[in-house]
């Protein structure tokens, strides 16, 4: 398989398209949650059941770092060294230890620092994704091909929207925790209402940037 570019794109794809897939998913049940017609039991399903499928892009997501790593090399687009591909291997096993961790420590302090480990992750990872595709784009080295450039920004910002998703939905919990206690107010309805909102804007803001990042792939356009 290493040296077979056909089998590393299908791979690639098939990733983009579970992760898609997931958090289409995820956008339905996190958007059940702020309807004030379901039974509030009804509306903590779906947000139970959205916290459980969103393991599923977060694991697409970290797949999709090492398999893109090795599509690269399988197509020279860009030569990459074997310390390189271990490297990135490496990073993604440090990340799928990080995610799995934080789920099933959920709820102890333990998971929340496995949580903002992995987000200090993302930042750093999103940074240089963007910098070293905005700097290829801008001087044309080192990658000489604008397409690829321009995909690899697009997948840093990708990182810091999913930050952005998880840091949005957090405000949810509070008010929505005290509808179940006390029962809704105006205030309450809107502190949650407010937070899914948001969450579903930076998740439309990641479908469009999967989108865009599976165009490059497929079509590579001359810029």
């Amino acid at each position: 398989m290493a040296n077979n570019p056909a089998l590393w794109d299908y791979a690639h794809i098939a990733l983009f398209v579970v992760w898609l897939c997931a958090e289409i998913c995820v956008f339905v049940c996190t958007a059940a949650a702020k309807n004030t017609k379901l039974a509030y039991e009804a509306r903590g399903r779906f947000v139970e059941l959205a916290r459980k499928i969103y393991i599923v892009p977060r694991i697409c997501f970290a797949l999709i770092l090492p398999v893109g790593i090795e599509l690269t090399g399988a197509i020279n687009v860009y030569p990459l060294s074997p310390d390189l591909r271990v490297l990135f291997w490496c990073a993604a096993a440090v990340w799928l230890f990080l995610i799995l961790g934080a789920v099933r420590r959920e709820s102890t302090p333990m998971g929340a620092l496995l949580g903002y480990v992995e987000i200090a992750f993302q930042a750093l990872a999103g940074a240089g994704f963007v910098v070293y595709g905005l700097n290829s784009l801008a001087t044309g080295s080192p990658i000489d091909e604008p397409w690829f450039a321009a995909k690899l920004a697009m997948f840093g910002l990708a990182f810091w929207t999913v930050i952005a998703v998880n840091v949005s939905f957090r405000p949810f919990f509070a008010p929505f925790a005290e509808i179940g206690e006390e029962g809704p107010t105006p205030e309450r309805e809107e502190g949650v209402a407010r937070a899914v909102n948001h969450t579903l804007f930076y998740m439309g803001v990641l479908y469009l940037l999967i989108a865009g990042i599976a165009f490059l792939g497929r079509v590579k356009p001359p810029f």
